[in-house]
């Protein structure tokens, strides 16, 4: 059984994201070339989610929660390149935007719209946050 909810850290995908950050074993590039360009799978999105969040910690819009713990989320940040920064929030974007894009869409939106909208506005204002960062 999966670990499902609407947090940004509350499922397996970002469990696992950030397990292998903190090994050391997570190579962004590597994961950029591996998300499919047209569909979204529900793992992809929820890594995709919770990079922007270390980033978001980052930079202070948030604060660190307990499952960042052992995660320099300002040198995680700090060691992305601008194309790197500017794969998270597209794919960020491509997470909650549609079922035809995104797995993990699809999913929220089968729980109903009160749930789907519960899942996605945190995660839309956070786009927009991180957006006018840059």
């Amino acid at each position: 059984m999966g670990t499902w909810g609407s947090g940004p850290f509350e499922n397996d995908g970002a469990g696992d994201l950030l397990a292998a950050i903190r090994a050391g074993e997570f190579d962004i590039d590597d994961y950029c070339r591996h998300v499919d360009d047209e569909y979204l799978e529900a793992d992809d999105a929820q890594a995709a989610i919770a990079l922007a969040e270390v980033v978001a910690v980052a930079h202070g819009l948030r604060s660190a929660p307990s499952q960042l713990e052992g995660i320099d989320a300002a040198a995680y940040a700090g060691s992305l390149t601008t194309e790197q920064r500017a794969w998270i929030l597209t794919t960020l974007g491509r997470a909650i935007a549609d079922s035809d894009t995104s797995e993990l869409h699809e999913l929220w939106a089968e729980n109903g719209p009160e749930d789907l909208e519960e899942w996605r506005a945190p995660i839309l204002s956070r786009l927009e946050s991180l957006r006018a960062l840059n």
